[in-house]
């Protein structure tokens, strides 16, 4: 189920896609709703060579047209049967490059939805994840041992970092979620079967076999012979940091 204001966008969609559509290189139609609630049409252009789709167009003619009010959703139809179509694959990563919470109206299994791009795009390529500090997952029982620093370090089993600024974040069964800034000291390629106690120690733990114990929680299977890496860190405000939650 869709709201008023998406189900007149899919009905604009659709009158602009049957005025359109030739049967050959004009099909498919789109339309997106701006943040003020303007209506912004497109079509697609079809070539051998390659044309753009209804939503490029569409994004295209905002450009030109309103480009400082934001995207809030979007819509394909196609013209010879008006259907709602979802993006294809390159109309989503250019949608996520844009805004990854602008919202498509796709068909579901009981009719139009509105999924975000993110939603249709897991695991998208984010250019914005570049210039974000690297995101180090913690079980949230670490936590203490991280902030009065007993526990110092992590080790990580194909969950590759490099020396920089990080984020030590909590996802808490409570639903909470918290985030230390941090910066990665180290990175130590080894095996498992090379760890020490005081690698054991650095990481929080009375012993070693404490330690193996851990691993054998978070990575059942793990052998004495794979290869794991050592990562060091140190918190940046480790004086009375304070939980910072995280959106």
């Amino acid at each position: 189920m869709i709201t008023a204001a998406l189900r007149q966008l899919v009905e604009t969609a659709n009158a602009h896609a049957q005025q359109c559509n030739d049967g050959k290189d004009h099909t498919v139609a789109a339309a997106l709703l701006t943040r003020s609630g303007q209506t912004v049409l497109g079509v697609n252009a079809f070539h051998f060579l390659g044309g753009p789709c209804g939503e490029i167009s569409a994004l295209a003619n905002h450009a030109a047209t309103c480009a400082d009010d934001p995207i809030d959703a979007i819509v394909a139809v196609y013209g010879p049967t008006g259907q709602v179509i979802s993006p294809c694959g390159k109309c989503r990563q250019v949608l996520f490059d844009i805004d990854p919470a602008i919202q498509c109206v796709v068909r579901g299994s009981n009719g139009l939805e509105a999924l975000t791009v993110s939603e249709l795009l897991p695991h998208a390529y984010d250019w914005r994840a570049m210039e974000r500090p690297q995101q180090v997952f913690m079980w949230e029982g670490y936590e203490s041992a991280i902030r009065d620093g007993s526990k110092r370090q992590t080790i990580r089993v194909d969950d590759p970092f490099r020396p920089g600024s990080a984020q030590l974040v909590f996802e808490k069964e409570s639903g909470e979620t918290i985030t230390l800034d941090a910066n990665i000291t180290s990175v130590l390629a080894t095996r498992r079967c090379d760890l020490t106690e005081e690698h054991a120690q650095r990481d929080g733990f009375a012993s070693l076999a404490d330690l193996h114990e851990a691993l054998d929680m978070h990575y059942p299977g793990l052998e004495m012979e794979d290869s794991i890496d050592i990562v060091a860190f140190e918190l940046s405000n480790p004086a009375g940091c304070s939980p910072s939650p995280q959106d």
